[in-house]
C-alpha cells in the first residue's frame, strides 16, 4: 500500500471514527486492524488510492457517526460512493431492520454495486472469515458465544457474497481467496 497523503488521511480518519471500538466476534483487537487488513487486501491487488481509502473507511457510515457528506468533504465523491455501496442500511421507512433484512438488502445492493465496491466487500469478508477461523483455533467453541447470530446465518451470508463475487469477478484472485476461506469456514463450523 502506498503511503500517500490521502491514504494517511484515511488511516487517521478511520482511527478517529473507530476510536475505542473492538472487534467483538473475533479476538478483541482494536477495530482499525480489520480496516487495515481490508485495505491491504485491495492494495495488494493494485487498487487506486480512492479504492484503498474506501476500504479503510468501509464501516464508517455503518458503525460510526460519520456522514456521507463528511467523507465527500474529506476525500471525494468516488470514495463516498464506494463506502456507501458497501454499507448496510440499518433502517427503512422508519423501521429498524433486523440482521437478516440488513444482510439481504446489502446483498441486493452488492449485485449492482461498482466493481471496486465488490472488491472491497470481498476483502472485507475474507478478513472477517479468516479472523474468525484464527480465533476459533485459539478459543474453540467458546468463541461462538460472542457471535450475535447462529453460525448458519454467517455461513449463508458469506456464501451469498461468494456467489456474487463469482458472478461478477469469477477469475479474480480475491474471489478465489474468498472461496478458499468460505470452504474452510464450512469445514470448521458445519
Amino acid at each position: 500500500m502506498n503511503h500517500t497523503p490521502q491514504i494517511k488521511k484515511a488511516l487517521q480518519f478511520a482511527a478517529r471514527k473507530h476510536h475505542g471500538h473492538l472487534r467483538q466476534e473475533t479476538e478483541p483487537l482494536p477495530y482499525i486492524t480489520h480496516l487495515f487488513s481490508t485495505a491491504l487486501l485491495v492494495a495488494e491487488d493494485g487498487a487506486s488510492d480512492d479504492v484503498v481509502t474506501a476500504a479503510l473507511l468501509h464501516d464508517t457510515l455503518e458503525d460510526t457517526d460519520a456522514t456521507r457528506e463528511e467523507i465527500v468533504a474529506a476525500f471525494n465523491e468516488r470514495v463516498a460512493e464506494l463506502v456507501e455501496s458497501v454499507s448496510e442500511i440499518k433502517e427503512k421507512d422508519g423501521k429498524k431492520l433486523d440482521w437478516k433484512e440488513r444482510k439481504t438488502a446489502y446483498l441486493a445492493n452488492l449485485e449492482i454495486a461498482p466493481t471496486d465496491a465488490v472488491l472491497i466487500a470481498i476483502a472485507d469478508k475474507i478478513d472477517n472469515i479468516e479472523s474468525k477461523l484464527e480465533a476459533f483455533e485459539e478459543e474453540g467453541k467458546e468463541l461462538l458465544t460472542r457471535w450475535k447470530q447462529p453460525v448458519g446465518e454467517y455461513l449463508w451470508y458469506h456464501g451469498e457474497v461468494l456467489r456474487i463475487a463469482q458472478d461478477r469477478l469469477s477469475e479474480h484472485r480475491l474471489t478465489m481467496r474468498l472461496a478458499e476461506a468460505h470452504a474452510k469456514e464450512l469445514a470448521a463450523f458445519l
